[in-house]
């Protein structure tokens, strides 16, 4: 066909084909013709703004989730949304994890289930799984964290890595020695940290209980 010939035409001379997926530019009948004919697209973008974020397109992980949908491999789906278009504005120092390259790490998990995903025309495409952000990394801290997985038990005290934490979050931390908030009467600052118990007459008030011996 002459579009397709077209088409990769054009990216034997060079030019990137990105997913941009808005609010009226993703449709599951181009989609997925496209990629069962062997033309993938090159990257992974969302055109978000207000009125697409609420439509088809949920953010970028919801785009990726499309095409793992339909068939396209995971390696390749997360290339799309990272090395390649790094690549393709030439910030070759972005988007992967080789020696030197700026500590920017996505942590993530498959849920896996029964989910439903849109296209710009709310057509839809089931499938069993889609990504889940765990964890985000920017210049090597910890800026996002979404179950708590870089936290410490609520009832264990400060490790000595706390001391260090400005190394390697933005996320508040337990603290040593004065408190950022002010104790009540009896309680002690973190410095001197041990676990509570509350009493069930107080839990509705939320006094400090009794420490644990």
């Amino acid at each position: 066909r002459s579009s397709d010939l077209g088409l990769r035409e054009a990216r034997a001379k060079g030019i990137y084909f990105d997913v941009g997926h808005g609010q009226a530019s993703f449709a599951w009948s181009v989609v997925i013709p496209l990629l069962m004919d062997g033309f993938p697209p090159d990257s992974i973008s969302t055109d978000l703004h207000v009125d697409s974020m609420n439509a088809g397109m949920k953010d970028m992980l919801n785009i990726g989730d499309k095409f793992l949908a339909i068939g396209w491999p995971l390696k390749d789906v997360i290339a799309a949304m990272t090395w390649h278009p790094a690549h393709e504005v030439k910030q070759d120092q972005l988007g992967n994890l080789s020696e030197g390259a700026v500590a920017d790490v996505a942590v993530i998990s498959m849920a896996h289930g029964h989910f439903g995903f849109g296209d710009s025309y709310n057509s839809r495409v089931e499938s069993e799984k889609k990504m889940v952000c765990e964890l985000t990394i920017k210049d090597g801290k910890f800026v996002y964290d979404l179950n708590a997985m870089s936290g410490n038990p609520w009832n264990q005290p400060p490790t000595l890595a706390d001391k260090d934490a400005k190394r390697w979050t933005t996320l508040k931390t337990q603290g040593f020695g004065e408190s950022h908030w002010k104790p009540r009467p009896g309680q002690p600052l973190q410095h001197y940290w041990r676990p509570y118990t509350l009493p069930a007459n107080l839990l509705q008030t939320m006094q400090p209980g009794t420490a644990n011996s």
